[in-house]
C-alpha cells in the first residue's frame, strides 16, 4: 500500500496557502477603487454606478481609453444588437477638463443618421447616454468629444475613456 510523505505535501500546502493569501489580497484591492479620484476612468465609473448592481446589466470589461484635444474629439465602432438596450459612459480626468467645458457623445448608424445623442453639463466630468437599439444590428460611430465654452482658449489634451454595457 501507498503512503504518501509528509515531506511532498508540505509544498504542496504551502504553495495553496500563499495562492489562497494572493487571491484574498486581488480580491480586496479589486473592492477597493483602482482609479485615483482625478483619473478619467474613475468619473466614468462614477457615472455607471447606478446601473453596476443590476444583474441584468453587463458592463463590458475592456474600454476605449486615450486622450481627445479640445479642437478634435475621437470616434469609434461598436456593434449593438437589435433588441438590447446601451449605457455609455464617457469620462474626462477633472483636473483636465477646461473650465464650463462639456463632454458630448453622438451615436450614428451605417447611414451616418444620429440615432442618439447626449450633451453634458459644463464642468461635469463624466457624461452617460442611453440608447435602445430598436433599429438594427450592426455597427454604429461613437463621437466623443468636449465642447468649449465661446472665446479664445488653447488647445489642450484631455485623457478620457469610455466604457459600456448592455442588458
Amino acid at each position: 500500500m501507498f503512503s504518501p510523505r509528509p515531506a511532498f505535501f508540505r509544498p504542496v500546502l504551502v504553495l495553496l496557502v500563499f495562492c489562497s493569501f494572493v487571491t484574498a489580497v486581488e480580491a480586496q484591492s479589486l473592492r477597493a477603487s483602482p482609479f485615483p479620484p482625478d483619473a478619467p476612468e474613475h468619473e466614468a465609473l462614477t457615472e455607471a454606478s447606478a446601473f453596476l448592481g443590476d444583474e441584468k446589466f453587463s458592463l463590458r470589461q475592456d474600454y476605449w481609453q486615450g486622450a481627445l484635444t479640445t479642437k478634435a474629439g475621437t470616434a469609434i465602432r461598436l456593434q449593438f444588437f437589435k433588441g438590447n438596450t446601451y449605457r455609455l459612459f464617457f469620462g474626462v480626468a477633472p483636473s483636465t477638463l477646461p473650465k464650463d467645458g462639456k463632454l458630448q457623445l453622438h451615436l450614428y448608424n451605417a447611414a451616418n443618421e444620429e440615432v442618439a445623442g447626449a450633451t453634458g453639463e459644463a464642468g461635469k466630468p463624466a457624461l452617460a447616454l442611453h440608447f435602445e437599439n430598436t433599429l438594427k444590428t450592426g455597427l454604429y460611430l461613437v463621437l466623443m468629444r468636449v465642447e468649449l465654452p465661446p472665446g479664445p482658449l488653447a488647445e489642450e489634451e484631455v485623457p478620457a475613456v469610455m466604457f459600456y454595457g448592455w442588458q
